[in-house]
């Protein structure tokens, strides 16, 4: 029974020997059809699996595992699993897709499918809340995954799709592929692959007919564009960074919309500049005098604060500045902690340590905290903006609107932030600087009042806010003049001032407008358009007895206070409190009941101690 196997392996068919020696074969195979050629939208097909399962919110892990669902259910359509079943146990058999196995589209799908897991799962890993760390190694393997899938997708779409589903097919290869360069740091070949992915995408578009696939290849092209330019930079770049270097990353992460790898490029990029930047230069400017930065870390988060005003120039959308406060404050926070450190580990030396490093380390915290209270600043005139802008349009989807009185809050915490910063030490000292914070304290103290002035107007009550407006314009004088005597004012504090001057002179027209239209529309009481005696009249019955006819300009005879109630009030019969007397007990008599009682008999010892 073994040798069986053995011998019928080593014998040779006779249909074999027959054929080898030219015999005829019993029946002519005929010549199979071509195959109709498929057409695949890879790019299409791509944005709108990745908009529905998760990529629209940054879930990769969701876009991952329904790449790996749509996977098995093709496989199972086409009844093309890796399982088979034998005797007992299924057993895994490997199934690789090629051009001539590939009579179906859905096979193409599921080889497109395996590449975006593994693309998806790459970027899923360089997620994490830890950052890659060791999965970087995972992330480069998983790109390279992606590549040998995107390539094989080029080869059928190359064998069994038409040409513009195989053109499709090579930029999507040459993004992917791109893209694993980027990982690696491949600058020249990321370089390459990325230029002929747009000029793909490029070519397709202009072919494109007008509509939304036309659109798609232009905003897979402007994705493209930032990463170009990235790796152009890395491949031009030479020696030590320099602002010019860090401005063009900058200009550079502004345009990248899409592409989250790049954006984690840039972001170290912008890091490692920074860094190199703080090696370099050890010293920051206050108040005149150069201060030294021992501790390059410092240094470090001090730039990355102030390399992020360019982001605050080029952010377009309320929410994008208030992101990069929340960085440039980080940053600063930072700094504020290793400099109380480097306090700390010198004051724990005791009598030996350098009293003069302890007050540079001082006056750099008093530097880092002055940027904080300017930021602050900086940051709560932006809310102010929005507010305002929010007043203006009225228009909140059913949420409450912002009162002036908001405003008014808002501008009292202005006010203590600028105590706070001009009671820093070394500000009080210089007369250039005070003189800044008693100008801002009065133009903040002129924006509150302006507001309370438009809530009095909200009211009605014209006469109370054009006195408040009158006042503002004061204020606003004071401050104007102020402002002009000192040089240290930034561009803030004049954007700011004119806009109060502005306000003011708005806001005063507008009072004296409302004023008119009110005399215009006739009486706002019944009393108003009376003749002078049902005047005197009126002005001669108290406030109390009129509460609901008031008229504010009734004054009676001329001199005299109005009378708000009758002094001393009129006598009037008040019912008295009844008060009860019991008289009845006086006459009440009680029966004798002495008979009734027993006598108590005592005498002697036994007596006693009978009781």
């Amino acid at each position: 029974r073994r040798e069986w196997p053995l011998k019928m392996a080593t014998e040779e068919p006779k249909e074999t020997e027959a054929l080898a020696e030219g015999a005829e074969t019993p029946q002519e195979v005929k010549p199979q059809e071509p195959l109709e050629k498929f057409s695949l939208p890879v790019l299409k097909i791509i944005m709108e699996a990745q908009g529905l399962h998760g990529l629209r919110y940054g879930d990769y892990q969701r876009y991952r595992q329904y790449c790996s669902r749509r996977m098995r259910r093709l496989r199972k359509g086409l009844n093309f699993l890796h399982w088979e079943q034998g005797k007992g146990k299924s057993r895994f058999a490997a199934k690789n897709i090629t051009v001539e196995v590939a009579v179906d589209i859905r096979f193409l799908l599921i080889v497109m499918n395996k590449a975006e897991r593994a693309w998806a799962y790459a970027m899923q890993l360089r997620e994490a809340p830890d950052g890659p760390g060791r999965e970087a190694h995972h992330v480069q393997r998983l790109l390279a995954k992606a590549v040998k899938h995107a390539a094989l997708l080029e080869e059928l779409c190359a064998g069994r799709a038409d040409d513009r589903s195989a053109l499709e097919a090579e930029a999507y290869t040459c993004w992917v592929n791109g893209n694993m360069c980027l990982e690696r740091e491949q600058w020249d070949t990321a370089l390459a692959k990325l230029q002929r992915c747009r000029t793909v995408y490029d070519e397709l578009s202009q072919a494109a007919a007008a509509g939304d696939e036309q659109g798609l290849y232009k905003k897979r092209v402007e994705e493209i564009d930032p990463t170009i330019r990235y790796c152009k930079y890395n491949v031009s770049r030479h020696g030590g960074a320099t602002d010019l270097e860090e401005k063009e990353l900058l200009e550079i992460g502004k345009t990248s919309s899409g592409n989250e790898m790049l954006k984690a490029k840039l972001e170290r990029s912008l890091a490692q500049t920074r860094k190199e930047k703080a090696e370099a230069v050890g010293s920051v400017e206050w108040l005149g005098a150069a201060v030294s930065v021992d501790n390059a870390t410092t240094h470090q988060h001090i730039l990355t604060a102030d390399g992020s005003k360019a982001e605050l120039a080029s952010a377009e959308t309320f929410e994008q500045k208030m992101q990069t406060y929340d960085k440039i404050f980080m940053a600063l926070e930072d700094a504020k902690r290793l400099i109380r450190e480097d306090i700390s580990d010198h004051l724990k030396v005791g009598e030996g340590c350098d009293e003069a490093a302890v007050q540079q380390l001082q006056t750099l915290r008093s530097f880092v905290q002055s940027k904080v209270l300017l930021f602050t600043r900086d940051r709560d005139l932006l809310l102010v903006d929005n507010v305002h802008d929010k007043i203006r349009a009225k228009d909140l989807a059913g949420r409450k609107a912002p009162r002036p009185e908001n405003l008014v809050k808002m501008f009292e915490q202005l006010l203590a932030s600028n105590e706070e910063w001009a009671a820093l030490p070394g500000i009080a000292d210089a007369p250039d600087l005070t003189k800044l914070s008693a100008a801002r304290a009065l133009m903040f103290k002129a924006w509150r009042i302006l507001h309370l002035a438009q809530s009095y107007k909200l009211q009605k009550q014209l006469p109370e806010a054009l006195a408040l407006v009158e006042r503002v314009q004061q204020l606003t004088k004071v401050a104007a003049q102020r402002f002009s005597q000192t040089s240290a004012a930034d561009d803030i504090d004049k954007v700011w001032l004119q806009k109060l001057q502005d306000h003011v002179r708005l806001n005063k027209v507008e009072v004296k407008a409302e004023a008119v239209l009110q005399q215009a529309a006739g009486p706002a009481h019944p009393t108003s358009g009376q003749g002078a005696d049902t005047l005197k009249q009126l002005a001669a019955t108290p406030l109390s007895a009129r509460l609901n006819n008031y008229e504010a300009a009734v004054y009676g005879d001329a001199g005299k206070l109005p009378r708000l109630v009758d002094f001393p009030p009129p006598i009037e019969a008040v019912a008295c409190k009844p008060v009860l007397f019991d008289l009845a007990l006086n006459k009440a008599f009680y029966p004798d009941v002495s008979a009734r009682a027993t006598k108590k008999k005592s005498g002697g010892i036994l007596g006693w101690f009978g009781r």
